[in-house]
């Protein structure tokens, strides 16, 4: 009982004295090398994959540009990252500047918090069947490539239901009526330009005389990839409520395909193949709300056909995402 009843004035002194001084921190070590194994997988799993940057060798950069972590010697032993397999990073430097690392680390990480989930549709309709779909469009707009987006005015209205973010009942059975062509989706990183729907169809030309002339493989393959990418560029609203999007469409087409005759060998003859291809592309901007969706028109389609692409962007906040999950609520899908 002697060391309890002589340990209690000790300690109403120590939490009761105003005076007494709190011990300092201890300082950081700042000769000493210390190695450390940081995973950074997600970071490095590429922008349209909801990481920060676009490679391991982009994140070492940015290490470097942002902290001194010390000169590495001849024999190994000094400061050193380390790319290692499973996306991880080995760091050997003082104490002191792992905590920078640290904190850089989960700077970067906490980016991940905010983005963007969109899911595209692309539509195949014909002529008449498309001039349809732009006079079923409340506001349509057959002079801009964004034909329609739900916007702001459905935030904080008070009779808003979940239909308000769904496309026109209209456009949406002559949307279906039509063929789909692809569909996808993808988490993408707020305030960076990225691919959000992309068709490239991979067509092959000879034009090799001396593959052609002896029917042998050409050792120098040649193609041209006919099709559409849509990029985005997806900034998220002070709000979190709303989605801007610059969308810009970059496409080719074949029009057209050359031969020429080279020359006769042993009966055959050997053409060669060239392609007439055609660049085409459009730009929109638009203002979506969170859940809602927008039609943007392609300038690329097959002949006589019209392509358009339903977005459908979603705010992803992974902390909202945790806390629902602790909650035992339902997540979005």
């Amino acid at each position: 009982m002697r060391p309890t009843l002589f340990a209690l004035p000790v300690a109403l002194v120590l939490f009761c004295s105003p005076v007494v001084a709190q011990p300092a921190p201890k300082p950081l070590d700042d000769k000493n090398l210390v190695t450390k194994v940081y995973t950074v997988k997600n970071l490095i799993a590429g922008r349209e994959k909801g990481g920060v940057v676009a490679d391991f060798d982009a994140l070492v950069k940015l290490i470097f540009e942002t902290i001194s972590i010390g000169e590495p010697k001849p024999d190994g032993t000094g400061a050193q990252l380390v790319e290692r397999d499973g996306g991880k990073l080995e760091v050997r430097t003082t104490e002191k500047v792992h905590h920078e690392v640290k904190d850089l680390l989960e700077a970067l990480e906490s980016l991940q918090d905010f983005a963007i989930d969109v899911k595209t549709e692309v539509f195949e309709l014909d002529a008449a069947t498309y001039r349809q779909l732009v006079n079923a469009l409340p506001k349509g707009r057959s002079k801009s490539p964004v034909l329609f987006a739900i916007g702001r005015e459905v935030i904080g209205v008070p009779e808003s239901k979940s239909e308000d973010l769904e496309l026109p009942a209209a456009a949406l059975k002559l949307l279906k009526s039509g063929r789909i062509v692809q569909t996808s989706s993808g988490r993408f990183v707020n305030g960076v330009d990225s691919t959000v729907s992309a068709r490239k169809v991979v067509i092959p030309f000879k034009n090799d005389p001396a593959a052609i002339s002896v029917g042998t493989k050409t050792s120098n393959p040649l193609f041209v990839k006919e099709g559409f990418a849509l990029n985005a560029l997806l900034v998220v609203s002070a709000d979190r409520r709303s989605v801007r999007m610059k969308l810009t469409e970059s496409s080719t087409a074949v029009t057209g395909m050359q031969k020429r005759e080279l020359f006769e060998l042993e009966g055959k003859k050997a053409i060669a193949q060239s392609l007439d291809t055609e660049d085409l592309g459009t730009t929109g901007s638009t203002v979506v709300v969170d859940g809602g969706a927008a039609i943007f028109k392609l300038d690329y389609a097959p002949k006589d056909k019209v392509w358009v692409v339903v977005l459908k962007p979603t705010i992803f906040i992974a902390a909202e995402e945790e806390l629902l999950k602790k909650e035992g609520k339902p997540v979005r899908p």
